[in-house]
């Protein structure tokens, strides 16, 4: 047997030894399609394969597999990932929820079979809420067509454009939903109805940080970095889609209004005092409040060349460096508040770390990185290293009899580690203020990235439109070798390695990408 296939044995069992301390750390309350003792025949058969001298790492992107696996729900629709495990109230059919929507196929489409994300595609597209009073801020197309650069079925995005249209012209015109800023809360004004949609008046979409996910943030309703990037990218989709189908005429439309409403965002939303991307309120009051959802048009690759001060503050202790993870709104924001006040929502984002906000920031930044404008940034490539392997620290938790296990949730005190809405929840019921609907609500979140980060950040592994692939590794100076087997792409696969000496896999030092037996 020649190294490689020895390597990628090994592999397998590590997998395997993963898989193994995970399920017996976990107490299996919720099922979906694929259950635990399933897990470690799922994964070999799914995903990337990945060693790397930092365990940390290692053993975050296997567990976030393990509890992505457990989001995958057959109906009799076809797949679905969901968000919650439990089936809670406010999700729509099947437990889902569009506000993780273009996190689940960020992250899913690194998966070696199509058929989950094909499905789920279709299903949120034809029966599911991405659009509508329900709605939260998603990017479908957008997603879709990232996710196809890795698939190289194009044709799938082709076939589901006029739906993307029409989830674009129904946000365009908007609908009627409740804001509940910690803004409109001080004004009494808790839950007052917001129209959203495109106001022409002023070339944006308005919205609520509600429907972004974001409950009693700090900034206002309005509009907002997070959802007006989304659309741009949206029409930047569309247009892109709708040139391969030969759709010329409505690709022209939307190229355009991708450009009025580029312009209308740098024009609107940059806020030059605080040189950042900041909300136009909806009384026109223009928002100092930073969070990191306003690095969303850097995450969706839009144009920004002379923006590169955004990124000043990521690392910033008066930004929204913390000891322990990024904080959703910048450290000196006048507000922040990481007390636990049991009167008030468990899912507050005026301070605590969220899972969402850190991999939207990540995702912002290594793509930043591999951008043309990487040489201008405040940041670099060791930054992203230090800031990913934060992210694998945090997802733990320490049970009551001492154990560390793995450990996603929704959202985490950046200081102290602790997962809040899940203390708050648990405080409500044994003090008799509200019993606890589910158990364990938040326990394996599926509302972030995590492996997507490894693989296309940290590894380097850039998806290219023309069916081609780069790697341009950002990793920690002092890693001498590492490996991704199995990667997927264009249905054929690939093993990337790295090892400094030469010693460790063989064949030689460097990087190598090996497709078959063939080194590329």
């Amino acid at each position: 047997m020649n190294v490689l296939a020895t390597s990628a044995t090994c592999l397998v069992t590590l997998l395997n030894s993963y898989v193994a301390e995970f399920n017996a750390a976990d107490e299996e309350l919720y099922t979906n399609t694929i259950p635990n003792s399933a897990a470690a025949e799922f994964l070999a058969q799914s995903i990337p394969l990945f060693e790397c001298p930092d365990k940390t790492i290692e053993r975050t992107y296997y567990f976030r597999w393990w509890t992505y696996r457990k989001h995958l729900r057959k109906t009799p629709s076809g797949w679905v990932v969901t968000e919650f495990l439990p089936e809670v109230a406010w999700a729509g059919k099947y437990n889902t929820i569009s506000c993780p929507f273009g996190h689940h196929l960020r992250e899913g489409r690194w998966l070696r079979q199509t058929s989950y994300l094909d499905d789920y595609i279709r299903f949120m597209l034809t029966e599911g809420t991405v659009n509508g009073p329900r709605a939260y801020a998603s990017w479908p197309a957008w997603g879709t067509l990232e996710r196809a650069k890795v698939t190289g079925d194009f044709g799938y995005a082709t076939n589901y454009l006029q739906k993307f249209v029409a989830n674009y012209e129904a946000w365009e015109k908007g609908w009627t939903t409740g804001g509940m800023s910690l803004r409109d809360v001080a004004k009494g004004l808790r839950g007052r109805k917001i129209k959203t949609g495109f106001r022409a008046d002023r070339g944006l979409f308005d919205f609520t940080g509600n429907r972004e996910g974001s409950e009693f943030a700090l900034s206002h309703d309005g509009a907002r970095p997070l959802v007006n990037a989304a659309m741009w990218a949206e029409a930047t989709a569309i247009a892109e889609i709708a040139k391969r189908s030969g759709d010329a005429g409505l690709a022209t439309r939307f190229t355009e209004k991708a450009a009025a409403l580029e312009k209308s965002i740098k024009e609107k939303l940059w806020n030059n005092d605080k040189r950042f991307f900041t909300v136009l309120s909806v009384e026109g009051e223009h928002d100092d409040v930073c969070e990191l959802n306003g690095y969303a048009p850097f995450y969706f690759r839009m144009p920004l060349a002379g923006y590169e001060a955004a990124w000043k503050p990521l690392v910033e202790e008066t930004g929204f460096a913390a000891p322990v993870g990024l904080t959703f709104p910048a450290r000196n924001t006048p507000g922040f508040d990481l007390r636990i006040d049991l009167s008030k929502h468990e899912c507050l984002w005026n301070g605590p770390s969220w899972p969402y906000a850190t991999s939207l920031a990540l995702t912002a930044l290594y793509q930043s990185l591999q951008g043309p404008n990487a040489a201008a940034m405040p940041v670099g490539a060791s930054d992203f290293a230090k800031l990913l392997r934060q992210y694998a620290a945090q997802q733990k938790l320490t049970l009551p009899d001492g154990r560390v296990v793995p450990w996603i949730d929704e959202n985490l005190d950046p200081i102290t580690g602790e997962w809040i809405a899940r203390k708050v929840m648990i405080a409500w019921d044994r003090e008799g203020i509200r019993p606890l609907k589910y158990r364990e609500r938040g326990k394996d979140y599926n509302h972030s990235t995590f492996c997507d980060l490894v693989i296309a950040g940290l590894i380097g592994v850039q998806p290219k439109a023309n069916g081609m692939f780069e790697v341009k590794p950002m990793i920690p100076d002092t890693w001498d070798w590492f490996r991704l087997e199995h990667l997927h792409y264009h249905g054929k696969s690939y093993t990337i390695i790295f090892d400094r000496t030469g010693k460790r896999y063989g064949g030689g030092a460097g990087l190598r990408v090996v497709a078959g037996r063939q080194v590329l």
